[in-house]
This record gives structure tokens, sequence and C-alpha cells, in this order.
């Protein structure tokens, strides 16, 4: 197989490759990769694109180095990948508990047109508009665009976002949260993603675009969340009692409109 330098560098495309045989188990925990020559015969490239892929993957933890011997697979792909815990109260609750949140807007601001009407507001009727990000570590996973009917949103401080929940903060609780509405689509990161996520511009992301309603059915929250697949994945679940419905998604094809 050769690669082909079309729209993402070559290191990042051997990367990407080393990263899923990793992450699907070809490769598993202590097992050596191939030496540099055999990358450099094996994708038609040069040393130093092998030894940048390389040493990405040595700086996200995915493999070591030792010296004289080789590189060696650091993770445990298969433990790893155990255990989600698929309700969105507890993702919720396990999001807030596991990751530190910057803030890098907050804002009243006069909402898009196609976002309020999602939200049921008014022509250029102000809003909270609240930009932040959230980390593992020092690694950034997800961007996140909300957007909130200043009703819903006097508690909604930067203060309180240290300690508690956007979504208690809205609803008052946890359980004050109702129906949640999203798309999600594949994105290449423009600048401003790329920044936020500590990825290289064009780089695929995965974008959710998310409605949040409370138990009497007001929308209270519109949000665009932003992560890339070199640290995230989309895990669902869908019950026995939904699985004839649109509750489990559709594809909704944007071709000839």
């Amino acid at each position: 197989m050769k690669l082909r330098a079309k729209g993402t560098a070559l290191h990042h495309q051997l990367y990407v490759l080393l990263k899923e045989q990793i992450t699907s188990g070809r490769y598993r925990l202590g097992d050596l990769l191939p030496t540099q020559e055999a990358l450099c015969r094996q994708f038609s490239i040069s040393r130093i694109t092998v030894r940048r892929a390389l040493n990405d993957l040595v700086e996200d933890g995915f493999v070591r180095n030792r010296q004289g011997v080789g590189t060696f697979v650091a993770v445990d792909a298969g433990r790893a990948r155990q255990g989600p815990d698929f309700s969105f109260i507890g993702d919720m609750r396990r999001t807030l508990k596991e990751t530190t949140m910057q803030i890098l807007l907050l804002e009243t601001a006069r909402c898009p047109p196609a976002i309020g009407a999602h939200l049921g507001l008014a022509d250029e009727e102000q809003v909270l508009h609240l930009v932040r990000t959230r980390s593992v570590g020092d690694k950034p996973v997800t961007l996140l665009d909300g957007w909130i009917p200043l009703g819903f949103a006097k508690a909604v401080t930067a203060r309180n976002l240290q300690t508690r929940s956007l979504h208690e903060l809205i609803a008052g609780s946890f359980e004050r949260l109702g129906r949640v509405a999203q798309e999600v689509n594949a994105a290449l990161a423009d600048p401003t993603v790329a920044q936020a996520l500590d990825i290289e511009i064009n780089s695929a992301t995965l974008r959710i675009n998310r409605l949040v309603h409370n138990r009497e059915g007001a929308p209270v929250h519109y949000v665009t969340v932003w992560t890339t697949p070199l640290r995230t994945r989309l895990v669902m679940e869908v019950g026995a009692d939904d699985i004839d419905g649109y509750n489990i998604g559709r594809l909704l094809h944007d071709v000839g409109r």
C-alpha cells in the first residue's frame, strides 16, 4: 500500500493507520511494531515521515520506544474499551468527574436564526452563548458551542460551571431534563476547532448538534459538540421498545436537493 499526500499529511495518515490497528486489537499490549525500515517499504514513505508518526503515537500514549529494540504497543485496547455507561445522565456525571473545563466564551449575544428556530425564539432574540472545552489531563476531548435562552440561564456563571454540570444549572437538576434530540455528522476541523482540540486543520472530527428539553418540553439548550476520533468514540444503546421507531436514528441523504 502506498500512502499519497492528498489533503492529509503523510505522517498523520500513518499515525491513523497504526492507531486503528492498535485500538482494534491487531497489535496488542507489548507487541513489537514493524521496524521503521519495514514501514518505509510498506507504505513507500520516507524515514522522517515514519519517525513523525511514531513520535505522535508515543506522545499520545499508544506506543513506547525501547532503545536498540524497537517500538512496542503501550495500551491494552480490549480493556480500555470495556464498560461504557450508556445513560445520558450517567455520561454527564462521568464527564463532569473525569474532565476539566475551560471557558472560551461566555456572553449574551443575538441568537442565530437557525438556532433560534430550534429554541422557539423570536428573530434576533438575546441568549447566553457559551463556548468551552473539556479535557482529560492535558488533552482536549470536546469543544462545545452552546446557546441557552436567557430564562433558563440565570444560574449559568463561570463560577458555577466549575463545580456543576451545565444541564443541572439550566434545568435545576439532572432529573428535570427531558427529551434530547441530536444529529451526528462527520466534519473537517476548521482553524477554530483545530486550535481548540489541538489537532491539525482539516482533520476529521465528529460533530453533534444536540437540542435538550426540560421535563415540561421546553427547549433549554442547543449545543454543537466537536470531538476527534483520535481520542473519543460515540456509543449508543436503543431499548427494545424503541427498536422499531425513529428513536434508533435515521439516515437522511442530502443528495439531489
